[in-house]
């Protein structure tokens, strides 16, 4: 093959040929602000050119900057291969896709990385390899972006590797022995052991022995046995559901947590303790104390750092994240593809008040990704049964393969109160949940219009929300 003098060489238009591809690419700087982008990824995001140029990429769209891929090609320096990920801009379109990011380098440092975003129903390309390949990098165990969330984790980080004890607290399924083990693992103790027992799931009779451990012959089938404290020395101790300790076991615990020795249940030797106590109470502290159920000095000892989590239905701004990251924890497992979510299904899912918490989500991701075919998307057919009263969605298509999703109008799934609607004790119409959900979502969001097709004021409205554990923005499609 005969080459060409430079001179020869016909110039190329970059741009025109990154216009040209069918994947939406992104260049950033080494800061994430956005520094091209190409006709396609325009239309992906629905957003103009103009407009994302220039902009941060947490200006742009809704997921975690600790789960961005391009800022976590940023901060590690390392690429991100075929990542499935569902993500949300900033005007509210929901896209299904798959990224594979780079970093550029010059002068041996980060310069900035480029992003090729591909719609999660295009097939791959002949030798594409694996579409939903993981990258252990990108996600922590910890998902969430929203305010309350960070500064639960934010004071976790802060309080990982000191030696004082821990008190976390929050509803089932929120993610507190989550967090307990990651405390763990940030801490110096990391190689040391790490034990977890569920206190209120082991009967009160086997609990005195299993914390601190036995001699033979101290109770019928006793034997020379180390308890849970032992076998965490050097290491950390995680207690989840203290509070539904019995009384007699407390003051036992508590003088094991301040003096820092054991002994086993008949012997008469105690032994010296060096290991991290965590905690967990499924409610708040101080109403399990006020109520009787711990010992406020056991709860002072406990509590040296608070930390709390809020539940899924407080954090709603995190679900497009979780759900990403359950898509490529269960794919992977299960070893079958998807292209994510229908509009119609994120809908739904949006609007459910999540009495599980994350770990409801997570088995509503994985018991869809079950049914689903291999390739397919997770639509309302594959989610539980009991998801389907909330919203009678309107028929109007969502977008080819739901690659691109604006949420459709729903149609109401609750009739509007009638005159006969229930009455509370003062003589005022008292809407029920599923009544002011529908309405709400066909208010999209606004109280003051909620208000006023239920007929109640919208301090009383904005009330009973409180009550419920429900927020606007829930309903804000």
């Amino acid at each position: 093959m005969t080459k060409l003098p430079p001179q020869e060489i016909p110039e190329l238009d970059l741009r025109e040929a990154l216009d040209s591809l069918p994947s939406g690419i992104l260049i950033s700087d080494a800061q994430g602000v956005i520094v091209y982008c190409n006709e396609t990824q325009s239309q992906i995001d629905g957003l103009s050119r103009e407009w994302i140029i220039g902009r941060h990429v947490t200006e742009l769209y809704v997921p975690s900057p600790l789960n961005s891929p391009i800022l976590t090609a940023l901060r590690t320096g390392q690429p991100v291969f075929d990542l499935f990920e569902m993500y949300e801009t900033v005007h509210g379109r929901v896209v299904n896709s798959i990224h594979t990011v780079l970093p550029l380098s010059k002068n041996g440092r980060v310069s900035g990385c480029i992003c090729l975003v591909t719609p999660a129903d295009r097939e791959p390309e002949a030798g594409e390899g694996s579409r939903i390949a993981r990258n252990s990098i990108l996600f922590s165990n910890l998902v969430g972006s929203s305010p309350a969330f960070r500064q639960s984790i934010d004071a976790a980080l802060s309080a990982a590797d000191s030696p004082s004890s821990v008190l976390i607290y929050g509803e089932t399924g929120s993610g507190k022995e989550l967090l307990a083990r990651q405390l763990h693992d940030h801490s110096h103790r990391v190689n040391q052991p790490y034990v977890a027992i569920n206190c209120s799931a082991i009967p009160s009779t086997l609990l005195e022995g299993m914390l601190f451990g036995s001699v033979k012959g101290a109770f019928t089938g006793a034997q020379n046995s180390p308890g849970l404290f032992e076998q965490a020395q050097g290491g950390t101790i995680y207690l989840d559901e203290v509070d539904s300790m019995p009384l007699d076991l407390q003051p036992k615990l508590l003088r094991v947590i301040q003096e820092r020795r054991v002994r086993r249940v008949g012997a008469m030797e105690e032994k010296d303790l060096d290991i991290r106590i965590i905690s967990s109470f499924s409610g708040e502290p101080l109403e399990a104390v006020q109520a009787g159920r711990v010992r406020a000095d056991l709860f002072y000892r406990l509590g040296v750092v608070i930390i709390n989590i809020p539940p899924l239905r407080e954090r709603m701004t995190d679900l497009p994240g979780l759900i990403s990251f359950f898509i490529n924890k269960h794919t992977a497992i299960l070893k079958k593809k998807t292209s994510g979510l229908t509009g119609e299904a994120m809908l739904i899912l949006k609007h459910h008040h999540w009495p599980g918490n994350v770990r409801e989500l997570e088995n509503v991701i994985e018991g869809a990704l079950n049914i689903i075919p291999d390739n397919g998307m997770i639509d309302v057919s594959h989610l539980p049964h009991y998801f389907r009263h909330l919203i009678i969605a309107s028929p109007e298509p969502s977008a080819p393969g739901g690659a691109a999703f604006q949420p459709p109008r729903p149609a109401l799934a609750t009739p509007l109160p009638s005159p006969s609607a229930p009455l509370d004790s003062i003589g005022l119409f008292k809407p029920g949940r599923d009544e002011i959900m529908a309405t709400m979502i066909a208010a999209r969001g606004s109280i003051t219009e909620a208000a006023r097709r239920l007929g109640v004021s919208r301090q009383r409205l904005a009330y009973r929300l409180k009550k419920l554990g429900l927020t606007k923005e829930q309903f804000a499609i």
